[in-house]
């Protein structure tokens, strides 16, 4: 039977996310560090391992990208899923005390700020919502609650007495599916990758993007992170519109190679269907052809 790995305990947003992107017959395997949970993907003992990303307000998760970049070359991005984030109030029964605090990860006291403020709460992080929750129960301090997701807190015998908290409707989470094998094109599909751009030649990093830009290869995201060899150096996680096998893609990697020796292939990967699909450039529109004309007036036919 295969085995996929995922920060737990079970309840998380995580575990929400590794439900969705198990395959059939796929045992879930919850680990208690997201090192624990690379490691698993990386020695063999897990077929696949579900990390949190990026979330849509707070950007990137920084510690898991890092691990991300620091995988073996056979480890890819295979899978991505996006879950909405909204937190319940989690606290004792038998606590009917005013509210005085709250305990959660870090994202999601990040993502609730306007609740805590409101209710002048102290905060205590945890390192998920699970544990947040089995905190609450364990301690039994009074006023002390759990901000955590709707599937969080009864495992732990408490109630959610308020439901759907969150500064923003908008707040979402990116999840991916590490595995070894990126799968074939889907027709609407990512693709990473990590660059590292030669600190000692101006110009390195643009003339690296510049392979994709310059081919119409849209990139959805650049994010800088430090080597930690050195201050001041830094490598950068790329990542585009395509897949590896798409001609425009694979001509602007091409160009990126004959560049840089030092590029890592992170893996070609399906777009999660529930993202909105963006505007796209289908064609020239009458505006567009009204405009070009108007700017060909002013110049002499040669």
């Amino acid at each position: 039977m295969a085995d996929l790995a995922f920060l737990g305990p079970e309840g998380t947003f995580t575990h929400r996310a590794a439900l969705d992107l198990a395959a059939d017959g796929e045992r879930l395997i919850a680990l208690d560090h997201a090192e624990e949970v690379i490691a698993a993907i990386t020695s063999g003992s897990a077929d696949g391992a579900v990390i949190a990303f990026e979330n849509s307000l707070d950007g990137p998760v920084a510690a898991n990208l890092d691990l991300l970049i620091a995988t073996d070359e056979d480890v890819v991005i295979v899978a991505e899923r996006v879950i909405p984030v909204a937190f319940d109030l989690w606290r004792r029964p038998d606590d009917d005390a005013p509210l005085a605090g709250v305990v959660s990860h870090p994202v999601g006291l990040a993502q609730c700020q306007t609740f805590i403020r409101a209710g002048g709460l102290q905060t205590r992080s945890a390192s998920s919502n699970a544990v947040a929750c089995r905190e609450v129960a364990e301690e039994a301090r009074p006023g002390w609650a759990a901000l955590a997701g709707p599937d969080a807190g009864e495992q732990f015998g408490l109630v959610a007495t308020e439901r759907g908290i969150r500064d923003d409707e908008r707040a979402s989470t990116r999840f991916l599916r590490l595995g070894h094998r990126s799968p074939a094109p889907s027709g609407r599909d990512r693709s990473a990758f990590v660059l590292y751009p030669d600190s000692d030649r101006a110009g390195s990093l643009v003339s690296l993007l510049q392979e994709f830009s310059g081919r119409g290869v849209n990139m959805t995201a650049i994010k800088s992170r430090p080597t930690k060899e050195l201050l001041g150096e830094y490598v950068f996680f790329v990542e585009v519109e395509g897949h590896l096998h798409d001609a425009r893609l694979r001509d602007a990697t091409l160009g990126v190679l004959e560049r840089s020796a030092a590029v890592r292939f992170l893996g070609s990967y399906p777009e999660d269907p529930t993202r909105p699909e963006r505007p796209g450039t289908t064609g020239r529109g009458a505006d567009e052809e009204r405009r070009l004309s108007l700017m060909l007036a002013r110049t002499d036919q040669g």
